[in-house]
């Protein structure tokens, strides 16, 4: 794997990774909560979960790609197609567009807590499992030694990892950026002896019987 393939293929990783997903929207969260210095433990268990899959996914990848050489070109166009599927799904879903609510705790505050739950978190959604399938099958060279390009893209998938997880970390309000949905306000009609107060109606009649 040469060193421009490799540059090509952790670059590719880093731009998905930084696309809003619920880990990344997690690691933000906690920066919004507990400031920048929560990287230190955010960044690592976002690293960590993200190769304890990967590490699964490339070798499942690679078996495929060997045993099966024929499957490769069209794993490369269903890659290439989610991708694009999971890039325009995460800027419409609204659990990552809206963020969560104001009020909203931390689901986890003890550090070994916060790691269990960031590899719980990445592995109980497919949605990780593919979006890595779907960058390796891209890269997938058959006329390379299998051992070698499997570390290096497990060292690009790192890389990119580590990158996103300390975008995120560093600049939650950017990457994150909240949108607050929009608050209906219900007019009242106005009627003779109505006053507001609190920028709510309340008839003279009411204020009347409350005094």
């Amino acid at each position: 794997m040469t060193i421009e393939t490799w540059l090509a293929f952790a670059a590719t990783a880093a731009a998905i990774l930084l696309v809003p997903h619920p880990v990344a929207s997690l690691v933000a969260a906690f920066s919004s909560s507990w400031g920048r210095t929560s990287a230190f433990i955010t960044v690592p268990a976002f690293v960590l979960a993200f190769i304890g899959g990967g590490v699964l996914v490339t070798a499942a990848v690679f078996m495929v790609s060997f045993y099966w050489p024929a499957a490769t070109g069209v794993l490369s166009w269903l890659g290439l197609s989610y991708l694009m599927l999971h890039i325009l799904y995460a800027y419409q879903d609204p659990q990552l567009r809206y963020g969560p609510a104001d009020n909203d705790n931390l689901p986890e505050t003890r550090p070994m807590r916060i790691f269990g739950y960031f590899l719980l978190k990445t592995f109980r959604s497919t949605r990780y499992f593919a979006l890595t399938a779907a960058i390796i099958v891209q890269f997938f060279d058959p006329s390379q030694v299998p051992q070698q390009q499997y570390l290096n893209m497990i060292a690009g998938l790192a890389v990119a990892a580590v990158l996103a997880a300390l975008a995120y970390a560093a600049l939650p309000g950017r990457l994150a950026h909240k949108r607050r949905r929009p608050a209906a306000r219900s007019k009242a009609p106005y009627r003779p002896g109505t006053r507001f107060i609190a920028r709510r109606a309340v008839t003279a009649g009411y204020r009347r019987i409350a005094a």
